[in-house]
């Protein structure tokens, strides 16, 4: 008897969940054959359905905080000042990539979109290949002989495949959106969909702020030193993870649906790209009016964050892309400067932007970004790191759980502290080759609503290349955009002339 496809995919599903929830329930109990079961029924129909896939990703990934916290007896208790995570933590967190890597590999199988893009964008492919290699290397000739070394006590090798998952996990996202994005109504959805995404998390972040001003949460005034002074799971708030709101010592961080408030903070740096980016090129008179709202909220999540990065960055990135932008953009500049006084007057009258301009200020004093990256670099620069590095992972806060690590807090040195010089090299020329690619792609851009969103991207994507503060480009959610945008800035070309 002949089978359709449909008829072949279910019945190759049912086999695959068969034997992953017998295996399961054999070895781990009937709990664990339960959930592989359903893991495996997503993985499959992922790999069937590799665009609705990605989609779902990518409206699951700024909300992925939230959910994870959401069951909180589950991943972790408080334990007097700290908090203690359970064996699902890491589980948790690796939910969104059931969506992303079947995805991946169904998407590698089609050769037509692949043969486009090595066409176009070889070099970077090959210095990603490149940089997997020398990678490689390091998880081979550092990792694993420190594991071999010190068998049962050591996990360095396990610690090793995540800081390869951390650095370069999500780079085939370029491949991903190369495939996804096909024409003007794919790029239209796409700009709406993290418009009403944007909008969604801002607003949420709002509601979270008015329940720590108006004391319905508590924050982490009360709690036990030193979980009153940092950002802490304890101090919980309606949505996101970790949060630090403690007024008496001027201290606001706010972790808006993120784990915690330096990712949020990035999402409010990437959000002001991409609302603009969606307003500029936006042809709907609706979907404008939409788009210059959220950059409000943008404004407002921005303010009353209390992060540094996101309180100094946003109002400049909005007046650079206004700037940069080749209509005149007078009246929006007039706007978006009445709205900006009026937010700071009303913000002020409620005492919220006192507050976190206080925190701001706190934080720079306690430690410039310029000072703090120059020690970082001074530091690295005399610990001897050798051309392999110490090893992957070794300065990865999700492999902090299976062995020691090195809190490095600046981008390029925790790069060289890892898979040292010759690594760092390699993944710095494979950024800079994206951004030469993706300007080259956006000089090619005719119409205006193309240019717009495509200098936005490109701004966006220069930015990351480049910046050392902090490492956004290898944690959600800038590890996703960066690679993710990138392929659509390849792509507009294209689809402007589809």
């Amino acid at each position: 008897m002949d089978l359709t496809t449909q008829e072949r995919f279910i019945a190759i599903t049912i086999s695959i969940v068969f034997v992953i929830a017998t295996l399961l329930a054999i070895f781990r109990g009937i709990e664990w054959s339960i959930v592989g079961a359903i893991v495996g029924v997503i993985v499959c129909f992922c790999y069937k359905y590799p665009r609705q896939s990605l989609w779902f990703f990518l409206i699951y990934l700024p909300f992925a905080g939230t959910i994870a916290y959401a069951f909180n007896s589950l991943v972790y208790e408080t334990v007097g000042a700290y908090v203690v995570f359970s064996n699902t933590y890491v589980l948790v967190h690796l939910v969104k990539d059931i969506f992303y890597f079947p995805a991946l590999i169904a998407i590698l199988f089609s050769s037509y979109c692949l043969s486009k893009l090595i066409s176009q964008a070889k070099i970077i492919l090959l210095l990603a290949l490149a940089s997997l290699l020398v990678s490689s290397l390091t998880l081979f000739l550092v990792n694993l002989p420190e594991q071999l070394a010190n068998p049962g006590t050591s996990q360095a090798f396990l610690m090793g495949i995540i800081g390869l998952r951390g650095i370069l996990g999500y780079v085939p996202f370029l491949i991903c959106s190369y495939y996804l994005i096909r024409d003007r109504i794919d790029l239209s959805f796409l700009m709406r969909l993290h418009l009403i995404l944007i909008f969604i998390c801002c607003l949420l972040c709002v509601i979270q702020y008015w329940l720590l001003h108006t004391g319905i949460c508590p924050g982490n005034i009360d709690l036990v030193p030193p979980a009153n002074t940092r950002a802490t799971l304890q101090a919980r708030c309606f949505v996101g993870g970790s949060l630090l709101y403690n007024t008496q010592q001027k201290l606001i961080s706010l972790p808006g649906t993120f784990v915690a408030p330096w990712q949020w903070s990035w999402f409010l740096v990437a959000s002001s790209f991409l609302s603009m980016g969606a307003y500029l090129s936006e042809s709907s008179r609706l979907w404008r009016n939409i788009g210059f709202v959220t950059v409000g909220l943008v404004l407002i999540a921005a303010i009353i964050s209390g992060q540094t990065t996101a309180t100094l960055l946003v109002p400049i990135i909005f007046l650079i892309l206004i700037s940069v932008t080749e209509s005149n953009q007078t009246r929006l500049s007039i706007k978006l400067t009445f709205v900006t006084l009026l937010l700071i007057l009303i913000a002020n009258n409620l005492g919220v932007f006192g507050s976190a301009l206080d925190s701001v200020i706190n934080r720079w004093q306690y430690s410039t970004p310029q000072g703090f990256i120059v020690r970082q670099f001074t530091w690295i620069s005399n610990s001897g790191i050798e051309m392999l590095g110490s090893g992957l992972g070794k300065a990865t806060s999700a492999a902090r759980r299976w062995g020691n690590i090195k809190l490095i807090e600046t981008f390029y040195p925790k790069l060289l502290y890892q898979i040292g010089w010759l690594g760092t090299s390699i993944y710095f020329l494979l950024l800079s080759a994206t951004t030469v690619l993706t300007f080259r792609q956006y000089r090619c851009l005719k119409t205006k609503a193309f240019k717009r969103l495509g200098i936005c991207l490109w701004i966006f994507i220069l930015l990351i290349s480049y910046n050392t503060y902090y490492y956004p480009l290898i944690v959600d959610p800038i590890a996703i955009y960066y690679w993710f945008f990138a392929g659509v800035l390849l792509k507009l070309p294209e689809i402007e002339n589809f």
